[in-house]
């Protein structure tokens, strides 16, 4: 509930203390609460599977919280910063990829206790159902997604990487804004069809799809390379064959 709160007012650059002050009350609340009630528990109760899964559940709040706060903050200093903050969308994807980790492992040991309870403590049909629908939507669906981010990321950061990056002559030249954030270009890429972007700015772009946002032309083309190695080995492969017919056959009789 804090989290697209504190989301929006970081992007907004809102001035307001007591828009602020609210969801950063209710954070403090779940980062705090879950402490107190896991070490009162306990204090009170004798090691159980029952303790296990409320204290992997608080584990999972308080987490989520601190991940929550760190983006924020981040979002805070980029908001007030004049200089672009390329290393922004890194910093933020490295902490939600340790939120979404934990997750996922407190996810696998909630369905290891969830199986050491159906086994030694108490059966149930319900409970097996609850068992596969939490290893399903909680543990498989989030490592696919998970997957799938970071190889689009890969894939991205492959694409940007084999682009060029504007000389400061261009720069200079260009002198005009990224057409996707709006704000100075004071370094870039340079797509095939000769637009400039931030490194940063195109990364993201490419996360939703391959075409440039000026001219809708491929930013870029996996198949280039391998049509040029291609290109080149049918060259080849005419040449030899030229030769050979250029060279003059002896008859040869026995």
């Amino acid at each position: 509930m804090a989290n697209p709160l504190l989301m929006s007012l970081s992007a907004s650059k809102n001035t307001s203390i007591t828009k602020h002050l609210r969801p950063l009350v209710l954070c403090a609340i779940l980062l705090v609460l879950p402490y107190f009630i896991v070490t009162h528990l306990w204090h009170v109760n004798d090691v159980s599977s029952w303790l296990m899964s409320v204290t992997a559940f608080s584990v999972e709040v308080i987490v989520k919280v601190v991940v929550t706060l760190s983006v924020y903050l981040l979002f805070m200093i980029d908001a007030y910063r004049d200089v672009f903050w390329e290393k922004l969308d890194d910093y933020v994807y490295y902490i939600k990829s340790f939120g979404n980790t934990v997750e996922f492992l407190v996810g696998v040991f909630l369905l290891g206790n969830g199986a050491y309870i159906l086994i030694y403590e108490q059966s149930g049909a319900i409970r097996a159902i609850m068992m596969c629908i939490h290893a399903y939507f909680n543990i498989y669906m989030q490592a696919k997604e998970g997957w799938k981010t970071f190889m689009r990321r890969q894939t991205a950061v492959k694409k940007i990487n084999a682009l060029p990056n504007a000389s400061p002559e261009e720069i200079e030249a260009y002198s005009d804004v990224c057409a996707i954030c709006y704000q100075d270009l004071l370094c870039g890429k340079v797509t095939n069809c000769q637009h400039y972007f931030h490194g940063l700015c195109l990364r993201k772009w490419l996360y939703v799809q391959d075409k440039c946002p000026l001219c809708h032309k491929l930013i870029y083309e996996e198949t280039t390379q391998n049509q040029a190695v291609d290109e080149d080995d049918a060259a080849a492969e005419n040449h030899f064959v030229e030769n050979r017919r250029a060279v003059p056959h002896n008859d040869h009789t026995d």
